[in-house]
């Protein structure tokens, strides 16, 4: 298992990059969005040589409010296009995969035919990015009304496509983690993890919310999952963020030595 820390994109992404390596963390999970971290504002070559001065590993994100579910063939196309435009750079830094978020279309239009955008979309993206070596990996919202046979009809559109799990997400409008795992481990490559209530996405710190960390971490390790983790915490004081670090790594270390579900 490597874990990781996402930039904070109010934030300068070299300086996230420095912070990241000297606490600790083996990878960035780099989202390049604004209103400080947008691809016009990212320092590529000083990025670049932070992150292999330090050994730091990169995990591409990309901005979570790209509108692919738009009814307006020119919008969702538009959301194509800043979306590719993030791959070179992605690729420079050497991530291998980078994320798209599947989002929703106005109430008007019926489930099928907005999901089907988005994985039109991620189809197209997921064709262009092998230019670049990058696998394409669809995150799932933090909503009840999205659950397996939503995110199977997003993922059916390419076989590249990979399944990025967010453990916050999943437990929204109830807790789908076990569903999830059992309908897409074997597409799994990236994981987030935040805290939260159950009622929307609030990025808390593990254990400030009511998710059962270390349950959902021995059904990880169980499903055979042992890559990429990011924490998603975005509490201003990033001790929150540390003591988070902590408690997965000994919540992963404890999860190897029990076979309780």
């Amino acid at each position: 298992m490597q874990l990781g820390m996402m930039n904070d994109p109010r934030k300068d992404a070299c300086a996230e990059a420095r912070w990241a390596a000297e606490h600790g963390f083996e990878f960035l999970d780099l989202t390049i969005e604004g209103p400080a971290a947008s691809l016009e504002q990212l320092a590529v070559p000083e990025l670049h040589r932070i992150l292999a001065e330090s050994g730091l590993a990169v995990v591409g994100h990309t901005a979570w409010y790209l509108p692919f579910a738009s009814p307006f063939a020119a919008v969702r196309r538009a959301a194509i296009e800043s979306a590719a435009a993030t791959f070179e750079t992605f690729a420079q830094v050497g991530a291998a995969y980078v994320n798209v978020h599947l989002t929703f279309a106005p109430r008007l239009f019926p489930s099928e035919l907005w999901l089907d955008w988005n994985g039109e979309c991620f189809a197209e993206l997921a064709e262009r990015a092998e230019a670049y070596q990058l696998q394409v990996m669809v995150e799932h919202p933090p909503s009840g009304s999205i659950g397996v046979k939503e995110i199977g009809r997003v993922l059916d559109a390419d076989k590249r496509l990979g399944f990025h799990l967010d453990v916050g997400h999943a437990n929204v409008g109830g807790n789908k983690l076990e569903a999830l795992l059992k309908a897409f481990g074997n597409r799994l490559v990236h994981v987030h993890m935040s805290d939260n209530h159950g009622n929307h996405d609030e990025h808390l710190p593990l254990g400030a919310g009511t998710i059962d960390y270390p349950k959902a971490i021995r059904m990880l390790r169980q499903s055979g999952y042992n890559d990429t983790i990011t924490l998603e915490v975005f509490s201003a004081d990033r001790d929150y963020l540390l003591l988070s670090a902590q408690k997965v790594r000994r919540w992963w270390a404890a999860a190897e030595h029990t076979d309780e579900p």
